[in-house]
C-alpha cells in the first residue's frame, strides 16, 4: 500500500510588535510551555478556524459561572426545543462559511472547532469502516452533558444518521452510529 504524504508550505513573515504586546505574548508562551513562534501560530490557527467563523453569526460571550447558572434553571421541555435549534444554527454557519452541510464537515468544521476554542465540551471520535463514535465530554455537570446531548442529537438526526447507541454516563456523552454510503450509479 502506498503512502500518501501530505506537504504543508509555511512561509517566514516578519512582524513589528509593540513592547506590552511582544510581553504579553512571551507570557503566554511561557505558560503553555511552546516556543513564542508556535504559540503564535496558534492563536492565529484559532482566529482562522474558530473566530473568523463565528463572527459570522452573533454571539454573546460570558462567564461560565452565570452561563452554568442559566443552563441550571433550564426545564426539560425547554432544553428540549432550546436543543432544536442547533441544525438552523449549524445550517446557517455552513452557508456563511462556504461548506456543506454533511457528517464529515460537521465533525471538522463544528464539534471539532467548538470543542477545541468553544468551552462547550472536548471532542474526539473515531471512525472504522463507517462506524462511528463520537465522544463529547463536558465540564459542566450532568444538565448540561444532558443538553450537549439533545443538541448534538439533533443535528444528527438532521443529517438522517441512525444513532445505534447513545449513553450519557455523568459528563460524558457518546453517540455510536453506521454511516451509511448511499452509492449512485
Amino acid at each position: 500500500m502506498e503512502s500518501l504524504k501530505t506537504t504543508f508550505r509555511t512561509n517566514r513573515i516578519t512582524l513589528r510588535l509593540s513592547g506590552n504586546l511582544f510581553e504579553e505574548l512571551r507570557k503566554g508562551a511561557d505558560e503553555k510551555d511552546l516556543p513564542l513562534n508556535s504559540f503564535i501560530v496558534k492563536i492565529l490557527n484559532k482566529h482562522v478556524s474558530f473566530d473568523k467563523r463565528f463572527e459570522m453569526m452573533p454571539s454573546i460571550l460570558t462567564s461560565q459561572i452565570l452561563f452554568s447558572a442559566i443552563i441550571e434553571s433550564l426545564d426539560e421541555p425547554t432544553m428540549n426545543e432550546l436543543s432544536k435549534l442547533a441544525p438552523r444554527m449549524v445550517k446557517k454557519l455552513a452557508a456563511l462559511g462556504g461548506w456543506e452541510y454533511n457528517l464529515d464537515n460537521i465533525i471538522e468544521n463544528y464539534f471539532s472547532i467548538i470543542g477545541k476554542y468553544c468551552g462547550w465540551y472536548q471532542f474526539r471520535y473515531k471512525e472504522e469502516r463507517s462506524n462511528y463514535t463520537l465522544v463529547f465530554e463536558t465540564n459542566m455537570g450532568r444538565k448540561w452533558a444532558r443538553f450537549v446531548s439533545k443538541y448534538i442529537k439533533s443535528i444528527l438526526e438532521s443529517l438522517k444518521v441512525h444513532i445505534t447507541e447513545e449513553s450519557i454516563d455523568e459528563e460524558v456523552v457518546i453517540f455510536k452510529f453506521v454511516k451509511l454510503i448511499v452509492w449512485q450509479p
